[in-house]
């Protein structure tokens, strides 16, 4: 029991290997061609032989250790990925409960004060906020998009206003998202955070990527439809996963 045990899981082990690396990045890999239902009996077939796997190896446990052990941790390791995989689905697009605060009741005081001066120089005041999660700051809204997580600022959208002092985004500590597109600027020397993950700053009139060395951790940067000249500075992103400079000069 313990060997067939073994056998099962790694096999089920390297399937679930090739579905997250080749099987999800490779677009002519036979996972991807496989329409949704396809994919889902798949992982449930899979998942229901993990389980039998865990029997066998329970089951002859007493005559292989070894064999049976290590069985039973890619059994346990599998069946891991599987439960977080469905909680995602379960969760994907919706908040956990209170992931999110929708009013400035939590806010911290400072962040208010800084807030209030960001919005004030756009022209707007804290009643034009819409509060949003992280997945929806992208889309347009009246005033500003703020996102609030547990009494502190994490994303903002300014899209479309006047930014008169970029500055006081620094003193935002905890912020990783932002979107300032079209918002008439042309150095981002002032933004400075390690936190910022991603930027968007599309439709503006920046000329120069090494302004944006004051933010190191960038991990998604649109800059797409400025005055690039050139892509000097991209190696200052070392974690950069994905960039968009297109209908610049320098994209040409």
């Amino acid at each position: 029991m313990a060997y067939k045990s073994l056998l099962l899981s790694l096999a089920l082990s390297t399937l679930l290997g090739y579905c997250f690396t080749a099987g999800l990045t490779n677009p002519n890999s036979l996972l991807t061609k496989l329409p949704d239902w396809g994919s889902y009996l798949i992982m449930i077939g899979a998942f229901v032989l993990y389980l039998l796997a865990a029997w066998w190896g329970i089951k002859g446990f007493a005559e292989h250790k070894l064999t049976a052990f290590f069985s039973l941790f890619l059994c346990t390791l599998g069946i891991g990925i599987y439960l977080v995989l469905i909680s995602m689905e379960l969760f994907g697009g919706k908040a956990m409960p209170g992931q999110y605060d929708y009013d400035f009741s939590r806010l911290n005081p400072s962040e208010q004060a800084v807030l209030t001066q960001i919005a004030a120089g756009a022209g707007l005041t804290l009643a034009d906020a819409t509060f949003s999660e992280h997945w929806h700051l992208a889309e347009k809204a009246p005033g500003f998009r703020v996102c609030v997580q547990k009494g502190y600022i994490t994303g903002l959208h300014f899209a479309g206003k006047k930014i008169a002092n970029l500055g006081l985004f620094s003193q935002v500590p905890r912020l990783s998202v932002l979107y300032l597109n079209n918002c008439g600027l042309t150095d981002m020397s002032a933004l400075r955070s390690e936190k910022i993950e991603r930027l968007e700053l599309a439709d503006n009139q920046i000329s120069d990527l090494k302004t944006l060395a004051g933010c190191p951790n960038i991990g998604w940067l649109t800059l797409r439809n400025n005055p690039l000249q050139s892509t000097d500075g991209i190696e200052l992103f070392p974690k950069l996963v994905s960039h968009d400079l297109s209908l610049n000069p320098a994209s040409n």
